[in-house]
């Protein structure tokens, strides 16, 4: 019976285990679509990810979720980046091919570091109030009109009035499918607060009508540098945390330079590897 190789590592993890787990498979040439699905609903991680050959980059990934594929998402290629540095030797700076584009990977010191695409913003039509509603929390703990940023995988952001908002948010299911809703079967949206630096995070999405959540998001992380990029808040240099309340710590490091080039990092810490039979 043929055999798959994968890895698992804690991305954006500070500690053992911290950060967010996620599968490698490091040679996904004989798997099919159904197949790789399949697999990511197995393994029921936030993301799984396999790895194919590319003509453009060094690699190419495929990205999915229990639920479907995405375009692009920023713990999967940073621990795919981890992963193929390791095993193949590759220097501190290469190119990961995602259905988003091709993304630019630096490594530096334990750091993999991805350059995100630039941004785009359009208006989400979602009043403070019905944010607020949406999330359970007071319409004072939302500091500004929600919109949807994409990078590379379009979510919806929304500003805190503080870190405390952050931490209490508690979404109303039925609300949150309906007012965060990107496409039929796709609602996420990504709540965030800074203060001297540091922002404080949390990304929500729905799933099998149970609003689950992210413990640590790159592409999220990504888009919050494009809404800063685009509102004249750079050049910066945050640190940016999440997966508190999860009891599962995620550090993430956003620099949105001079020219609104966007950058999302974190350190990636191998767990376990093996082989799965089909």
């Amino acid at each position: 019976m043929p055999s798959h190789a994968f890895e698992i590592v804690n991305v954006f993890a500070e500690t053992t285990f911290g950060g967010n787990p996620l599968a490698v498979f490091t040679d996904a040439r004989s798997l099919p679509d159904v197949s790789m699905q399949a697999l990511a609903r197995q393994l029921n991680l936030s993301e799984t990810v396999f790895v194919l050959p590319s003509t453009q980059a060094n690699a190419r990934l495929r990205i999915f979720t229990p639920a479907h594929e995405l375009p692009f998402a920023g713990h999967p290629t940073l621990g795919a980046a981890a992963v193929l540095y390791r095993q193949q030797g590759l220097g501190d700076a290469f190119t990961l091919e995602t259905k988003a584009g091709v993304i630019p990977i630096a490594h530096q010191d334990g750091l993999f570091t991805l350059q995100a695409n630039p941004a785009h913003e359009r208006d989400a039509g979602l009043a403070i109030d019905a944010a607020a509603a949406m999330l359970g929390l007071p319409a004072a703990a939302i500091a500004a009109p929600p919109s949807w940023l994409d990078t590379g995988s379009e979510q919806l952001l929304i500003q805190a009035s503080s870190r405390a908002a952050v931490l209490a948010a508690r979404p109303v299911p039925a609300l949150f499918a309906r007012d965060a809703c990107l496409r039929p079967g796709r609602s996420v949206a990504y709540l965030w607060h800074e203060a001297d630096k540091l922002a404080t995070v949390r990304l929500f999405f729905e799933q099998d009508g149970a609003v689950l959540e992210d413990p640590g998001t790159g592409s999220a992380c990504a888009n919050l540098g494009g809404w800063c990029s685009l509102h004249q808040r750079y050049p910066l240099q945050w640190r940016v945390e999440q997966g508190a309340v999860l009891q599962r710590p995620n550090v993430l490091h956003l620099t949105v330079d001079g020219q609104r080039r966007i950058y999302v990092g974190g350190r990636v810490i191998p767990v376990a590897r093996g082989e799965f039979v089909l």
